[in-house]
């Protein structure tokens, strides 16, 4: 073994950072290093200065920018006879491949980036333009070609289309390379069995969307839910019942997709939401009374739900009350899971409390939480119902709903059985998963509030999926800045409560969930209940990997209700 090839193995095996300075070339190699080996991009022309020195200036400059020792910075550099590239002689193409380890971030990596440019430019003779640098195995992001970071096109001569490994052609990239993007389609895809959506619609949405381009997302969701409510005023008009039902849902579910971007000072968020509220209405006068819309009385106001019936024979039947989290809407969780409920017999209550849909959107009132305060009204109002048996009430939160729900049952004894998908210990140690540890260390200290702030405006800037979780927060919380969202959602917590759950629970939980911490917030959640408790994780075998089994509603609620068909369901001998 050589000499560099030694510095190789040994930067590799410590996690260490190894920069390799590249440049077109033929296949002859010196300095015994074998050019095909992968781990090796190390090419440059001949030089006629000192490349020690310059190495040695290089580590120096790296290491003052980004704060790593400059004993950890290996570099190692060789030389080809002959090269082909297009310019002249005075252009110098320098390439460089990182080694970065896997604990590193995007900024950490853009940091590097950015500081081995700004040596090489100084200290190697070569103008920024013709200078190039990529990671390893690159993602997203993690190229820095003339001057800028950005996406890399092609990989080892494949385009963008052809998935370099199984991972991208996994569901974490499905349709789009938007995380974000992919998350939502998933969920719209979902949904096309209980007649959210039709597959032939969602690939003409999708396919006028451009990555990435939150704009082209709205106007392409919009427009088609524009034509298939148009549809379903036509088929009203002919009295075609349920042709226009089913056009009106799924207006109503894409009405609902196109404003998932739009800020809430947008006015076009609120037209579309009362869009896709109207079109679900519409709906719902086609459904025979399956789909009722109700007003629950709430403190001095309502709240809005539907009570879904299982059928049209006024029996009594179990009840499962069914709420959202964070940013949801009653008229998602028809689709979720109130159709798979009815199929099988159960009577459901869809709600929406304090900070969700039409609550914060019309009566612009924030999450509490002290969520008994809501779901006892609810309970109140199920148990006037003649189709509800009060033995067998049932409850299930998603998401957020996962610490909204056993707050409530912490104090409301007449639920029997609860289900969370998953299960949230804390909503405030699930949000500063999000950031640097300062930011949770400086919360509830007013000394700190302008450092906080800075910190999570910088994040949020430099990631626009957290972006869009902490401005919907900051609305939906009715908090100014991120300082004071923060102090109030330290009252978020099942410390204090979790020991006076009584009901019977399913905790559900998903592999990659990794939205706020929630896979591990699950698995805290259900180690602290001390009632009857079961668990249930879903994982890539499923295809139900993702926050909220997300793309895999069937399969999310066969395990739902196999589990609650065997407490609440009389069962044949």
């Amino acid at each position: 073994m050589s000499r560099v090839q030694g510095l190789i193995l040994s930067a590799i095996a410590f996690g260490v950072i190894g920069a390799a300075l590249l440049l077109p070339v033929d296949v002859q190699a010196s300095g015994g290093i074998d050019p095909a080996d992968p781990m090796v991009r190390v090419t440059s022309p001949p030089v006629d200065f000192d490349v020690q020195k310059v190495l040695a200036a290089v580590s120096k400059d790296v290491s003052r920018a980004t704060g790593i020792k400059e004993s950890f910075i290996t570099y190692y550099w060789q030389t080809f006879d002959n090269i082909v590239y297009q310019g002249n002689e005075t252009d110098k193409p320098l390439f460089v491949d990182l080694y970065v380890p896997g604990f590193f971030s995007d900024d950490d990596v853009h940091g590097m980036m950015n500081a081995v440019a700004d040596a090489m430019v100084d200290h190697a003779r070569v103008e920024r333009k013709w200078l190039f640098i990529h990671t390893h195995f690159p993602l997203p992001g993690h190229v820095y070609i003339g001057g800028g970071i950005t996406d890399w096109d092609t990989y080892h001569g494949k385009p963008n289309t052809a998935p370099r490994d199984i991972e991208e052609r996994a569901l974490n990239r499905f349709q789009f390379n938007d995380a974000s993007f992919a998350f939502q389609c998933l969920w719209r895809f979902g949904v096309m069995a209980a007649g959210g959506s039709d597959l032939g619609e969602l690939l003409t949405i999708t396919s006028r969307i451009e990555d990435y381009d939150k704009e082209s997302w709205y106007s392409s969701w919009d427009a088609m839910a524009g034509r298939v409510r148009s549809l379903g005023d036509e088929f009203a008009a002919g009295l075609h019942a349920v042709s226009a039902r089913e056009a009106y849902l799924r207006a109503a579910n894409y009405y609902r997709a196109s404003e998932i971007y739009l800020s809430r000072d947008d006015p076009r968020k609120h037209i579309a939401w009362e869009n896709g509220r109207k079109s679900f209405l519409k709906a719902a006068t086609f459904s025979d009374g399956r789909i009722e819309p109700v007003r629950i009385p709430y403190e001095k106001k309502t709240l809005p739900g539907y009570f879904v019936k299982a059928d049209d024979s006024g029996s009594k039947r179990p009840l499962l009350l069914i709420q959202t989290g964070l940013d949801g809407t009653a008229e998602d969780l028809y689709f979720i899971i109130g159709v798979h409920a009815a199929k099988r017999g159960y009577n459901c209550l869809i709600y929406e409390g304090p900070g969700q849909g039409e609550v914060i959107s019309v009566e612009k009132l924030p999450f509490r939480h002290d969520w008994e305060k809501v779901v006892t009204p609810v309970v109140d109002y199920a148990l006037t119902r003649p189709e509800v048996d009060p033995e067998r009430l049932a409850i299930i939160g998603f998401s957020m709903g996962g610490y909204l729900v056993p707050r409530a049952l912490a104090y409301e004894k007449r639920i029997k059985w609860g289900i969370v998908d998953g299960g949230v210990y804390s909503v405030f140690e699930g949000t500063m998963t999000k950031f640097p540890d300062e930011v949770r260390k400086g919360v509830g200290k007013s000394r700190s509030k302008k450092a906080v702030n800075a910190l999570v405006y910088k994040e949020m800037e430099a990631h626009p999926d957290v972006c869009q979780f902490i401005n919907q927060m900051l609305w939906t919380f009715d908090a100014d800045t991120p300082f004071d969202l923060f102090s109030r959602l330290r009252k978020y917590d099942m410390q204090d409560v979790i020991g006076k759950i009584e009901s019977e629970m399913l905790v559900l939980n998903s592999s990659n969930d990794q939205i706020a911490g929630s896979n591990a917030q699950a698995k805290k959640f259900y180690n602290g209940l001390k009632s009857k408790k079961t668990y249930y994780e879903f994982n890539t075998d499923h295809g139900a990997q993702f926050h909220c089994q997300s793309g895999a509603p069937f399969v999310s609620a066969e395990r739902i209700f196999n589990w609650l068909d065997t407490r609440a369901m009389p069962r044949l001998p």
